[in-house]
């Protein structure tokens, strides 16, 4: 039998507890998950915050895929504060978008980042979204060329591929490396509406979980090997409303996604 893909929670899928990620980290681990992300909030995070992620972690034996969210733009972002903190709690990737005018402004800051996060090996991910200044996977490789760090990557969220006309084929002719990690999950074939808003909210109420919506996820699978994990990104109002109990939710998109997985190996 081949390795299993390691699977992980996206931080997303409980928007609740974006500002306590040491109970995210505990219900991931109640839930049966093998990885979870983080949530870094500016706003409230401390030096504590970071010592008691660190504890659950250990305690759990979880592992960290990712941490985010660095908003890079002209007013600045918290990218010192979170590199710092993904370092102590050993997130394997930080998760980036860019609300800079310019793809140069945006490898200009991405490659600072990168800097930062290379003794802790971390790889600094830059995500594209049709809302942001990053649209699609072809701007993402735009970025990539111009920096010059080679920790870097790209997030390749399922539905953003979608929203943002990319296609599995661009994805597959791309240099595999450059994909440490992937978003996994489902939604309705279009969104709502392609206004930014409506855009917005079909990601972060409108996903199904894997195998529930109309996309084409068991294809999606398939243009990465089983190396590399898959963060379970389900921000959906359909489940938060199902599932109030946050270990009750996890639990149920975990057995669901497991269901959903064809790939193994």
């Amino acid at each position: 039998m081949g390795k299993q893909r390691l699977i992980s929670i996206a931080a997303g899928v409980s928007p609740e507890l974006e500002s306590d990620p040491c109970t995210f980290v505990e219900v991931a681990a109640k839930a049966g998950w093998e990885g979870t992300g983080v949530w870094f909030d500016p706003s409230t995070w401390t030096d504590r915050t970071t010592s008691n992620v660190r504890k659950r972690v250990d305690d759990t034996g979880l592992t960290v895929v990712d941490m985010e969210v660095i908003r890079m733009g002209p007013k600045g972002d918290c990218g010192e504060r979170l590199i710092e903190a993904a370092s102590v709690i050993g997130a394997r990737n930080i998760l980036t978008i860019s609300n800079f005018d310019s793809i140069e402004a945006t490898a200009e800051r991405l490659n600072e980042l990168c800097e930062l996060a290379r003794p802790s090996n971390i790889r600094v991910c830059i995500e594209f979204m049709k809302f942001t200044s990053v649209r699609s996977l072809a701007d993402a490789l735009m970025v990539l060329a111009l920096v010059e760090e080679d920790n870097v990557g790209i997030l390749v969220d399922l539905i953003h591929v979608f929203r943002s006309g990319t296609n599995y084929e661009e994805i597959r002719s791309a240099d595999s490396s450059v994909f440490p990690y992937a978003q996994w999950c489902d939604a309705p074939l279009e969104p709502i509406g392609w206004s930014t808003k409506e855009l917005i909210r079909d990601a972060v109420d409108d996903r199904e979980i894997p195998g529930s919506g109309a996309l084409p996820v068991a294809e999606f699978e398939t243009l990465f090997t089983t190396s590399v994990p898959f963060s379970i990104e389900v921000r959906s109002k359909k489940l938060r409303d199902g599932f109030p109990d946050f270990v009750d939710r996890a639990t149920h998109l975990l057995s669901e996604t497991k269901a959903a997985i064809t790939v193994t190996g």
